[in-house]
């Protein structure tokens, strides 16, 4: 239990990174996949899981509106799975991977709601503003983030813990195809996610890009 209150604050921290508070980067999967699988004991594992989740979910940016699964959870989950219960195994890890997208979708609309909440959250703090009362603009984005940590925490805990039943009772159950299906997925995958960040990379895109370079000038 010790550990997963220890990576559960772990993917929240890392998980405000996104909207929350400062966007270092450090939400990234190619970044807090491996430093999990650091303090596992297993950074290899951790840095290729999380370079598939991010080639993959490149293009999952929060812009705007616009609220992106969160992909930093998957590299987390699936990498503190695989870790603790089936070290060094491919097939697990590729699995753990392909059960932590349900999550971060999950998620997703917890975010959604949360999003909704702030927003209560920031009339409040126009109404005291409109009542002389500028502290509750310091006093409004505190109680955001501290919203925002305490919801990602609590499901992160949730997720390794009920996940964690869920995978470890599935995998022991695959045949063998199965699992020899998810070992060739371990190196194949790369190679449809380099695809992918190719696809999203696409020529409209750089023309887009190339325009807006040129309005600048």
């Amino acid at each position: 239990m010790e550990n997963i209150v220890f990576f559960a604050f772990m993917g929240a921290l890392c998980s405000t990174d996104i909207t929350a508070f400062g966007q270092f980067m450090l939400c990234r999967p190619i970044f807090c996949a491996p430093m999990v699988g650091f303090f596992m004991g297993n950074i290899s594992v951790g840095l290729w899981l999380g370079m598939i989740a991010e080639i993959f979910w490149i293009n999952a940016i929060p812009i705007g509106l616009v609220a992106p699964i969160d992909t930093s959870l998957i590299g987390i989950l699936s990498t503190f799975w695989v870790c603790k219960y089936f070290t060094n195994l491919k097939q697990a890890a590729v699995f753990g991977l392909l059960l932590a997208v349900p999550f971060a979708y999950l998620y997703r609309e917890i975010d959604i709601f949360g999003r909704n909440f702030n927003i209560k959250i920031m009339h409040l703090a126009e109404g005291g503003i409109q009542n002389g009362k500028y502290w509750m603009i310091i006093a409004s984005v505190f109680a955001g983030l501290l919203f925002f940590i305490t919801r990602a925490f609590l499901f992160y805990i949730f997720a390794m813990t009920v996940g964690s039943l869920i995978y470890t009772s599935i995998y022991i159950h695959f045949p063998k195809f199965v699992l020899l299906g998810f070992a060739k997925a371990w190196y194949l995958l790369p190679v449809a996610g380099f695809g992918v960040a190719i696809y999203n990379f696409n020529f409209k895109n750089i023309k887009a890009l190339f325009l807006w370079n040129s309005s600048n000038d």
